[in-house]
């Protein structure tokens, strides 16, 4: 099996296929909006055939890292609320 490395990425076209619209149309309707590049490159990696558990907890990791609060500064807070009280 090749390797995936960033050479062997293919580049993104600007049109999804007429099935991949309908998906993301069919994510819109649910309540999930993202933007149309982002749709596309995950598009493109389950494509490449990354396990979407893979996927998913690279987006988890990635959100975690843009959160300006840690999980240890809320649970710290939340404690010291409780004993203030």
């Amino acid at each position: 099996m090749p390797s995936k490395t960033i050479e062997n990425i293919p580049k993104l076209d600007n049109n999804l296929e007429p099935h991949q619209d309908e998906f993301q149309q069919l994510g819109e309707l649910a309540g999930i909006y993202m933007d149309h590049k982002v749709f596309r490159i995950l598009i493109e990696l389950l494509n490449m055939g990354i396990d979407p558990d893979t996927i998913y907890n690279l987006l988890k990791t990635i959100k975690r890292s843009r959160n300006p609060k840690s999980r240890s500064s809320v649970t710290s807070q939340k404690s010291s609320s409780r004993s203030k009280n």
